[in-house]
């Protein structure tokens, strides 16, 4: 493994595989869906929604996998805590590679988000991702117009200057150039949002993935944006997303405070 490979593998700080943490995210998901599946609305796009209270503010959360791996069934596992907490959320679906192209990512992840305001009306709504669902919820509310007014984005563990991945296996089924990659960084691109932005990242990550969290925190703010950054103390690249909905945690109370 080439170091460049081995810094954009986030599982070489976690024993070299991935697996046991995604097994963990399914088991978790499958236990939350029987539990909340009279409350469960799946939209025509194939995003699913928990909401008690229409008006309850709304976590909107993209999942990572490289934009190759995972779904939203994938990610109910944040559910119960959210609700727990007094929120709705949503876990949104979008075709993943090699089927879906990031640009096409980024349409779907942006319809997902027209959908639900037409299904919920909640007092604020958080945009959050994770890893490379960091670097969809950046394009979909930062660099281009959202569909909803977001409140806050929250970008965890995300990449967010795609040219390093033309020369990693992780591009294999995306099928990047470097003009390509750099046309979708949000890193590159203008920033065309002012509202709050949480980048967070976990202190046993790779040194690529928290330069790119900096990067982009410090890109931001430059830009005029209101950036809290967050390095999360004894996080790796796949549970860090677990203090998203845990008010109690620093990256919990930066993602839902002002509820």
């Amino acid at each position: 493994m080439t170091d460049l490979e081995r810094e954009y593998s986030p599982s070489s700080r976690v024993g070299g595989s991935s697996e046991p943490f995604v097994a963990d995210y399914r088991l978790r998901s499958e236990a939350a869906r029987a539990l909340l599946a009279a409350r469960l609305t799946t939209t025509s796009g194939g995003t699913l929604l928990v909401a008690d209270d229409p008006a309850a503010p709304l976590l909107v959360f993209i999942h990572g996998g490289y934009w190759q791996a995972l779904s939203a069934a994938d990610s109910l596992y944040l559910a119960p805590a959210a609700l727990a907490a007094g929120w709705s959320y949503a876990a949104v679906e979008y075709t993943i590679a090699p089927a879906g192209t990031l640009p096409s990512m980024v349409d779907e992840c942006r319809a997902a988000l027209a959908t639900l305001a037409g299904l919920v009306a909640p007092a604020q709504v958080v945009l959050a991702g994770h890893s490379a669902g960091a670097h969809l919820a950046a394009m979909v509310s930062l660099v281009g117009p959202s569909p909803v007014p977001i409140a806050r984005t929250v970008l965890v563990s995300g990449v967010f200057d795609l040219r390093p991945l033309v020369h990693t296996t992780v591009n294999l089924p995306l099928g990047l150039h470097e003009a390509a990659a750099a046309a979708i960084s949000p890193q590159l691109l203008p920033v065309a949002a002012s509202h709050e932005v949480v980048v967070a990242w976990g202190d046993n990550e790779t040194d690529a993935f928290k330069a790119q969290s900096r990067a982009y925190a410090a890109r931001l703010a430059a830009a005029g944006t209101q950036v809290s950054s967050v390095e999360c103390a004894g996080r790796h690249h796949f549970d860090i997303v677990e203090d998203l909905v845990r008010p109690g945690t620093p990256l919990g109370r930066l993602a839902l405070g002002g509820s």
